[in-house]
């Protein structure tokens, strides 16, 4: 894990981009207190901390728009602020942070709907998992509603008895004797990998300079986006695929170049889009990743076993601040007679397919 202690490097001066800066005491203002740094230079001074412009901290703002996207009214969006961090925010500043991170908050467009389902302490569950270390598991039940009552994912609506069913009746036991987890077990898989934009990458890069420390940054990130995005529906789910559901592939024609017991994991977000279930998990300097592809499919055939879905519904992505990668986890286990010739694929060595058409939302 990394250390909560902050190791960047020291900014280059930002008057006259000069990398020969040096730090020069701190500031305090209302809420932090800020480095300073001095360029050897020019002399001039200046922070580096994000929101740095700002009069209040951006941890501060985005839990205020997190509030209120829960179903909160500004008014009681004020109120909560005031209890949690001990300031009083016209309502009016907190209207204008609400307006101005609308384009990357889209739950917007559903909250009406959602707070007509569910109040705003009760729109996220949450349970503990006890799994070797303690993971958060977080359900957005409006959004789980909303998204699968949808024509265009009513298909996707076995998974949310298997998303509901986590609790205390979960086989647990499994994912504490375990021995192969899906983070690192010892396989390959040739899969095609498209970059593509996503407002994944533009999250990641409003939310985690928020953080406390960096070993918040993922759980800062998971939460804003669970809140926030309208894909979203869960964070932390745990899945696991036997020995059982390996043999049940392979009588069905798929090629799983492993053996095992079980496997278990947890997927980082869940979200329903395009028609899809989309598995993506945040990995720190994302285009170096080699086995983020081989955890992933593995994640996706465990929840379409748990979910009795055909794993063409699913897709499958990894992130970080810059970039997105994303694949069908199908065209890595499954070799229809058509595409025989494909199988001589070499395992994925870290080349990616760009991809530069629309956006996707």
């Amino acid at each position: 894990m990394p250390n909560s202690k902050s190791t960047q490097p020291i900014p280059p001066c930002p008057h006259c981009n000069s990398k020969f800066t040096i730090k020069k005491g701190r500031r305090l203002n209302r809420f932090r207190i800020l480095q300073v740094f001095q360029c050897r230079e020019c002399l001039y001074k200046f922070t580096a901390a994000a929101g740095k412009n700002k009069t209040y901290p951006p941890h501060v703002i985005l839990e205020a728009v997190s509030t209120y996207n829960l179903g909160n009214s500004v008014s009681e969006t004020q109120g909560a602020i005031r209890k949690r961090f001990h300031v009083d925010i016209p309502e009016g500043t907190i209207r204008s942070w609400i307006r101005t991170h609308k384009p990357l908050t889209a739950y917007a467009r559903l909250r009406a709907n959602g707070s007509k389902l569910f109040k705003a302490d009760a729109m996220i569950r949450t349970f503990l998992l006890r799994h070797k270390q303690v993971y958060r598991f977080q359900l957005h039940k409006a959004k789980l509603e909303l998204l699968l009552q949808n024509g265009r994912h009513r298909h996707l609506a076995s998974a949310k008895d298997y998303l509901e069913g986590i609790g205390e009746n979960f086989p647990h036991g499994m994912f504490q004797t375990t021995e192969h987890r899906s983070s690192k077990f010892p396989t390959t898989v040739a899969i095609p990998i498209t970059r593509k934009e996503n407002y994944a990458t533009r999250l990641a890069a409003l939310v985690l300079p928020s953080a406390s420390a960096n070993k918040k940054r993922h759980e800062t990130l998971q939460r804003f986006m669970l809140v926030n995005d309208s894909a979203t529906i869960a964070v932390e789910i745990p899945v696991y695929l036997t020995k059982e559901d390996i043999a049940y592939y392979r009588d069905r024609g798929f090629t799983l170049d492993f053996e095992s017991d079980f496997i278990t994991g947890h997927i980082d977000f869940l979200q329903v889009r395009d028609g899809y279930l989309q598995i993506l998990d945040y990995k720190p300097d994302a285009r170096k990743e080699k086995h983020a592809h081989v955890q992933l499919t593995i994640y996706a055939l465990a929840l379409a076993r748990r979910t009795n879905l055909p794993l063409r519904n699913f897709k499958c992505a990894w992130f970080d601040e810059k970039d997105y990668f994303e694949f069908f986890p199908l065209k890595g286990v499954y070799w229809p007679k058509a595409r025989t010739q494909v199988r001589s694929l070499p395992p994925f060595r870290g080349t990616f397919v760009e991809h530069r058409g629309d956006l996707s939302k």
